[in-house]
């Protein structure tokens, strides 16, 4: 029994059944189905001796290559935070014996096919959840997501921060100095991981006995995951927080990049921010958002580098270990920095 005789029977030429074997993700789904029952009729087993790469369940090469995938971005609106988390993976990959390509693929609707096109063994993915298309054809293909998600992704491992102590500790940061008022400001309130920021700085601020006020607003739809606010927005959560009363003097801001909007518009509208009178925990820990802000804000290192390394080191063992079925999430535990101001 040979693959011609399955290729002939199934009515596909020998490397669409080679294809079918190594579970390439560009066969289409009948097809391969065809394929596989024409094997199991023929009860043809292919040789782990025969030419050629093997399914990825019977061989896992001495090098494999790992495709980090960014989804709906382009390349020009990096934030900081990004940039720290590449720089984790590239160091992991870099003590390991992994390949590493980077793709930047804007629309997330359709697969990219220079990567099909490739030799590709895991992916890390970060950015928009694609859509089932692209899932259909990376769904065999051992995958780990770095990092939140605007929606939660439904396939693959994922490293991410843990989004509830990230609010605990701000809420907790706050009422120990002295803060029984407390608002969680956010711009982009669709974002899951900002909704459990809130979840968990509500829970420990009201476990704390202070009250806690959420500000938020739904941002225009972008059509890039790195999007930039307006104005309007930026002037429209100042002047919420300005009309509530009593007004919080604790302040948490979903992320650095809000943080540096919002407070130069809570300054300029009269709001006296330093210790003791307003006080502001933004998240992210990233530098070049902050560096203009006087005071600068008590910021919660969300750890984007360790992310990126402890992400390496999940998709090699996945990679062997393709056996298991249960989806891992890992969380990595956040680090408050304090103010200078303090």
């Amino acid at each position: 029994m040979s693959i011609i005789e399955v290729a002939q029977k199934a009515g596909v030429s020998p490397s669409t059944v080679s294809r079918v074997m190594n579970d390439h993700p560009r066969v289409a789904t009948e097809t391969a189905r065809a394929v596989r029952k024409v094997m199991a009729e023929l009860g043809y087993v292919p040789s782990d001796n025969r030419p050629g790469p093997k399914p990825l369940h019977r061989a896992v090469p001495a090098k494999p290559t790992v495709a980090f995938i960014i989804f709906g971005t382009s390349q020009h609106g990096n934030t900081p935070g990004f940039e720290q988390l590449v720089r984790g993976v590239s160091e992991a990959v870099n003590k390991s014996s992994m390949g590493l390509a980077i793709f930047h693929h804007q629309d997330s609707a359709r697969p990219p096919d220079r990567l099909l096109d490739s030799a590709v063994h895991g992916l890390l993915l970060h950015g928009e959840i694609p859509s089932p298309e692209v899932q259909d054809k990376f769904g065999k293909i051992p995958a780990v997501w770095l990092m939140g998600n605007h929606q939660r992704p439904t396939w693959g491992d994922q490293v991410m921060p843990n989004h509830y102590e990230v609010g605990s500790l701000a809420a907790e940061h706050l009422h120990s100095h002295g803060h029984q008022h407390l608002v969680f400001l956010n711009m982009d309130a669709q974002h899951w991981p900002f909704r459990l920021y809130y979840q968990a700085f509500a829970a420990a601020g009201e476990q704390l006995g202070a009250t806690v006020t959420r500000i938020d607003t739904v941002i225009k739809p972008s059509l890039d995951y790195w999007f930039k606010y307006d104005q309007s927005t930026i002037e429209g959560i100042a002047d919420r927080y300005l009309a509530l009363s009593p007004r919080p003097t604790g302040i948490m801001i979903a992320d650095d990049m809000q943080a540096a909007m919002i407070q130069p518009v809570l300054q300029r509208k009269g709001v006296q921010i330093r210790p003791g009178e307003v006080e502001i925990v933004s998240v992210n820990n990233e530098q070049p958002y902050l560096i203009g802000l006087n005071p600068r804000p008590t910021v919660i290192d969300i750890r984007a580098s360790a992310i990126g390394q402890r992400g390496v080191a999940q998709i090699r063992w996945r990679i062997k270990h393709q056996d298991v079925t249960d989806r891992i999430m890992m969380l990595v535990q956040p680090e408050l920095v304090e103010s200078a101001a303090h």
